[in-house]
């Protein structure tokens, strides 16, 4: 059998390989690591909800591991039950408790260690960081409680550096942009992984962007760029087979497009940790219409993970005249703007928000230093795109300031955007974004 199947979540599926990589990383992170190959894991079903599992110091569990493997939609209520053991058995072999008999305990299968031994290095690193993703992404829930799987702190905005540029009260949307532009190329950075630093501090858009990595380090920015690349083409493909076309009513992608969008989707899912629900092509086709054109009073499918294709599907459009190419808003982006824009928006004199920026809103994500304290009340902007074209608009003010600001001698005031491949670019929202992501942490 090549899925791990569930049956509880609609008998959802997953590679083989990623739930063994996530058993793996399971150990590593909440357990011994070294065990991982013959180490236990308890295996009670549980009913209550996930954020209860984990404040009841449950995460080093088959039922916690169950749950971030499944879309949003079924996490809250149990992935353990029979029909999941016969439909697995080639996975994980059930074992009683020396100390406790009535204790439910499973190990990885013996088949299930010679399959991933069978693997290359290359795959088993692939999905090893696809399981890690699974835990720093967002992890959204039916439930308005946060899930806190990683350790968090607090920060406060404005502590490390003021800001060297505060707008006025009546200054324009670009202008706040220009702020957070300036105030982040000063900003000393430290990237962190599990709230530990990883290299030295760096300063500048430029080497922020050098510094990126996802989801740990040795995921650095010329490989999730080498793994995102193939897909920003085929949705690039999908997309502009919806821009030219008059109908737009999903006649224009035959089958073969209407298999590549589900497939390019649900790839784009997995790298980014964030497993959905009902990802069908007319789904993908709806978010790809949206974005494309920037409406934002869609009802198509939207949340970190949806966001995440819309920014995929409309790179094409970066630094056309009059286009808005989607930004990811998931909580870390969201924690970096808002942060920033709050602090700014409050020195030049504001109390609340008297309609300034009145659609950009706080996603949900607990991790790292997020939530970050704000001081205005900033709206939910969570599934919502009348917040993701706002937001998006607003990044791309960012673009434009880091790509045409000039210093006094007529020089670009911003060093270019470097690229994987090396040289340089224009910056793209794409490449915007992975520096918000890493400042949000």
């Amino acid at each position: 059998m090549k899925n791990t199947i569930f049956p509880s979540a609609d008998h959802y599926q997953i590679p083989r390989a990623l739930y063994v990589g996530a058993w793996k990383v399971w150990f590593k992170r909440f357990s011994d690591h070294e065990a991982w190959r013959e180490g236990v894991m308890p295996a009670v079903s549980e009913n209550a909800k996930l954020h209860q599992l984990i404040e009841a110091n449950k995460r080093f569990s088959l039922e916690v591991i169950n749950r971030l493997m499944v879309p949003w939609y079924y996490r809250d209520k149990s992935q353990i039950c029979e029909s999941f053991f016969l439909m697995n058995q080639d996975m994980l072999k059930r074992v009683k408790s020396d100390d406790n008999p009535e204790l439910e305990l499973v190990r990885l299968s013996d088949q299930a260690l010679d399959y991933w031994d069978g693997l290359t290095f290359l795959e088993q690193d692939l999905f090893t960081a696809y399981a890690e993703a699974r835990i720093q992404a967002d992890i959204e829930t039916p439930s308005h409680a946060p899930v806190v799987i990683d350790d968090h702190g607090l920060e406060v905005i404005g502590e490390d550096i003021y800001p060297p540029v505060v707008p006025d009260k009546s200054a324009s949307d670009k202008e706040f942009a220009s702020a957070i532009v300036a105030w982040i190329e000063e900003d000393p950075f430290t990237p962190m992984y599990q709230r530990l630093p990883v290299g030295e501090a760096v300063s500048s858009w430029h080497d922020r962007l050098e510094a990126f990595f996802w989801p740990k380090p040795r995921n650095g920015l010329m490989q999730v760029s080498h793994s995102a690349d193939a897909l920003m083409y085929r949705a690039e493909i999908l997309a502009k087979g919806i821009e030219t076309s008059t109908a737009k009513d999903g006649s224009e992608w035959n089958k073969e497009d209407r298999d590549m969008a589900v497939k390019t989707a649900n790839e784009i899912f997995l790298q980014a940790g964030v497993p959905q629900k009902d990802v069908t092509w007319e789904n993908v086709y709806q978010v790809m219409k949206s974005a494309i054109s920037a409406d934002e009073n869609s009802s198509a499918k939207m949340n970190s993970g949806w966001s995440l294709l819309a920014s995929f599907a409309t790179h094409w459009l970066n630094n056309k005249p009059d286009r808005i190419p989607m930004a990811c808003w998931n909580s870390r982006v969201s924690a970096s703007i808002l942060s920033r824009l709050d602090f700014l928006m409050v020195e030049a004199g504001y109390e609340d928000h008297e309609n300034r920026f009145e659609h950009i809103g706080r996603v949900p994500g607990v991790g790292g230093t997020r939530p970050r304290e704000l001081s205005l009340n900033w709206p939910d902007g969570y599934r919502s795109w009348k917040n993701q074209v706002a937001a998006s608009r607003f990044i791309n003010l960012i673009v434009e300031c880091l790509n045409n600001e000039k210093n006094s001698d007529g020089s670009l005031k911003y060093e270019p955007m470097p690229i994987p491949t090396g040289g340089r670019a224009p910056w793209s929202i794409q490449g915007v974004q992975l520096v918000l992501f890493s400042d949000g942490y």
